[in-house]
């Protein structure tokens, strides 16, 4: 694969990173979490900035210790993401945060 190439709105805000590999393009959030993949590198810009920064807010899932639980994103950059944990069914873990070095590429997901 090649580079990952920023993608920013019209005022600047860096809304995600492309990655071409295979003839496709996969569009990335700040922290390096795959989000789809592309025909072109236009269609992957289109959905970045059309997606704007909202996967932020998304429902998301963590894994510790071999068990995955429900997280929420409370800081995003090209360095790190850091994640709190809310999921009920771990009360003694609700509350804590985890810090992942980007690329985040796996112990975390997207929950669709």
């Amino acid at each position: 694969m090649s580079e990952s190439l920023p993608v920013h709105r019209e005022d600047g805000e860096l809304v995600g990173f492309l990655t071409e590999g295979d003839g496709r393009w996969t569009a990335a959030t700040v922290f390096g979490y795959p989000l789809s993949e592309h025909e072109t590198r236009e269609d992957g810009e289109d959905a970045l900035v059309g997606k704007g920064l909202s996967y932020l807010a998304e429902r998301w899932a963590v894994q510790r210790d071999d068990v995955w639980m429900r997280a929420e994103l409370v800081e995003a950059s090209p360095s790190h993401v850091t994640v709190q944990l809310v999921d009920m069914s771990h009360p003694d873990r609700y509350g804590e945060r985890v810090e992942l070095a980007a690329p985040v590429t796996t112990g975390l997901r997207l929950e669709r």
